[in-house]
């Protein structure tokens, strides 16, 4: 997918702070649960993107 490390490491730090501001951010109502199952999901995909070998 991304080859350079650098990319790789911006993308995945990009996606675990967007992941944490929808956490903090989301309402108590059921969409607030939709937003965290997505930071959640952004998160994941964030620490493998900064985690995979070259």
């Amino acid at each position: 997918m991304l080859k350079h490390t650098l990319r790789r490491r911006v993308l995945g730090s990009v996606l675990i702070v967007l992941g944490a501001l929808m956490m903090w951010l989301a309402p108590e109502v059921w969409i607030g649960l939709v937003m965290i199952l997505i930071a959640i999901a952004l998160e994941i995909l964030g620490i493998t993107l900064e985690r995979r070998a070259h």
